[in-house]
């Protein structure tokens, strides 16, 4: 029995709307068929979507008896995607098929995947997926079985052809962003004051990695003053430097999420990307954005759908392209 579930989240703060929608899935009774079978989760860089995927995975693991299969898809490492076939030879083997009898054929490979899972309850996480093509041979055929999908791509493909439910993940709230600050800080340095807690949360827009950051950089310097640490992130010039663990794997984290989401726009999109940061406010309209681009508003409009949930956007656009810090 496959137990493929990475580590629960520690410090995981919130989103109990979020959690109260993916329990919706569920049914009263454990034995009968879910509501949906393919729940995709989508959202900016850093807004949390694989921590929220495995805090629910790791809540509900009881309700999926048969087990759990895990894959990194790396949609948007720097590497090379991870292929369906790939995960695929993976899930197989998991689920006690020989090597040597897993087909090459993806098609085939697929359809005895699928045949595996029919007639069980198995939950399978599909984590920083890319494209649809990576997704859907992974999917269960029986409703027994339940996809969870994170992604920073709507698939609108998904819930078309496949019905699947779709939620969006938001940066956190304030008092929420405040608490993640405080619960990895705990019991590494003094109490630090609300207020500036509150301008750390504001200078990392709420986004739950970027505060894990400068929260981590705060534990690890325990006598830094807090006010240092909003001066820096303050200079805008520095602000990637500020938001980067310094470890070997993690080493400009922020910076490299938001790079690798911005190189897997569409040129269109990217140009309307880079000029939205050139605008003196924190909001804009479609109309705005149109002037900007000197494009008709129903092409601006589909690149703004494009760019709703890669990089982030709507409040700190420039912020996110490195040419200003965040407008609340």
């Amino acid at each position: 029995m496959p137990r493929q579930l990475p580590a629960d989240v520690h410090g995981f703060i919130n989103r109990t709307d979020e959690l109260d929608q993916l329990n919706a899935v569920m049914v009263a009774d454990h034995g009968g068929t879910l509501v949906f079978s393919v729940y995709v989760i989508t959202g900016t860089a850093g807004a949390g979507k694989t921590s929220l995927a495995l805090r629910w995975a790791h809540l509900v693991r009881d309700r999926f008896p048969d087990g759990q299969l895990y894959a990194n898809l790396r949609g948007y490492d720097p590497g090379e995607q991870v292929t369906a076939q790939q995960v695929l030879h993976g899930f197989l083997a998991a689920l006690g098929v020989r090597p040597r009898a897993i087909p090459h054929n993806l098609d085939d490979a697929a359809g005895l995947y699928r045949s595996l899972l029919a007639g069980r309850r198995m939950l399978v996480v599909l984590d920083n997926a890319a494209t649809v093509s990576q997704v859907r041979p992974l999917l269960p055929g029986s409703t027994g079985s339940l996809a969870v999908v994170t992604s920073r791509s709507r698939f609108s493909g998904l819930a078309v052809r496949d019905g699947a439910r779709r939620i969006t993940l938001g940066t956190l709230p304030e008092p929420e962003a405040v608490a993640l600050l405080r619960s990895v800080t705990a019991g590494y340095r003094p109490e630090d004051d609300a207020e500036k807690l509150t301008e750390l949360a504001h200078l990392c827009a709420c986004l739950p990695l970027a505060l894990r950051i400068a929260a981590e950089r705060a534990a690890t310097h325990p006598y830094m003053r807090l006010d240092d640490l909003i001066t820096d992130l303050r200079d805008e010039s520095a602000l990637w430097d500020v938001l980067s663990t310094g470890d070997e794997d993690g080493a400009e984290a922020v910076r490299t999420v938001f790079a690798w989401s911005y190189r897997a726009l569409a040129p269109s999109a990217a140009r309307l990307f880079r000029l939205l940061g050139i605008h003196p406010g924190p909001e804009f309209s479609l109309h705005a954005a149109a002037a900007l681009a000197a494009l008709p508003a129903g092409r601006v409009r589909q690149a703004l759908d494009t760019n709703a949930t890669r990089p982030h956007w709507r409040s700190d656009v420039r912020w996110a392209i490195g040419t200003g810090r965040p407008r609340a």
